[in-house]
């Protein structure tokens, strides 16, 4: 190969550049051959992406069939609830930490959180609250991330665009930990 880069450097020195374009440094091109066989995906970096997408968001589709409709229609009640109002942001973050450890410590399924719209004039233009928008941020954090299935807006019976219904992991029990200890049904045969 490095035949063919001598020809070509050869070959490229008695080229002048254009009018008014300064000359690149000369560095050694080398081509690469071209692949026979089946061509192979590229290589991956193993760099983390710029910005990573956060993992929870508010279309998260993690809530199964029935609870999303029951939750829709308003006719499911949070096991628990806990009001961010008047709060600051580092305050209502530790408190969402916290009520998110003690709801998964009772075993709850399905808890309501309020931030608050926040919406509010100020100097002739309406700002959201920085609860609200915080809060999926928070939700995403490794220590809850493990704690939490999914997050959706309420009902506007628990207080709408306010207020988030939060899917919490079922914690694992005793009872519930091998195949072997779980009665299985019958199913019917066809």
């Amino acid at each position: 190969m490095a035949k063919d880069v001598d020809l070509f450097t050869a070959a490229m020195a008695d080229v002048k550049p254009l009018a008014g374009r300064k000359r690149a440094p000369a560095k050694a091109v080398i081509p690469r051959p071209k692949a026979e066989g089946p061509s192979r995906p590229p290589k991956r970096s193993l760099a983390p992406p710029a910005t990573p997408a956060p993992e929870l968001t508010l279309d998260d589709h993690s809530f199964d069939r029935d609870t999303a409709r029951a939750l829709g229609r308003g006719k499911l009640v949070p096991q628990a609830s806990l009001d961010l109002h008047g709060m600051t942001l580092a305050a209502a973050e530790r408190a969402v930490a916290s009520f998110l450890d003690e709801a998964v410590a009772q075993n709850f399924r399905v808890v309501l959180v309020v931030t608050g719209k926040g919406a509010r004039l100020e100097g002739g233009r309406v700002l959201g609250g920085r609860i609200r928008a915080e809060f999926v941020g928070w939700l995403n954090r490794a220590d809850n991330r493990g704690r939490v299935r999914g997050v959706r807006p309420a009902h506007p019976r628990h207080g709408g665009g306010g207020a988030f219904y939060v899917l919490l992991r079922r914690r694992p029990s005793a009872s519930r930990s091998s195949a072997s200890s779980r009665s299985l049904r019958a199913t019917p045969q066809r």
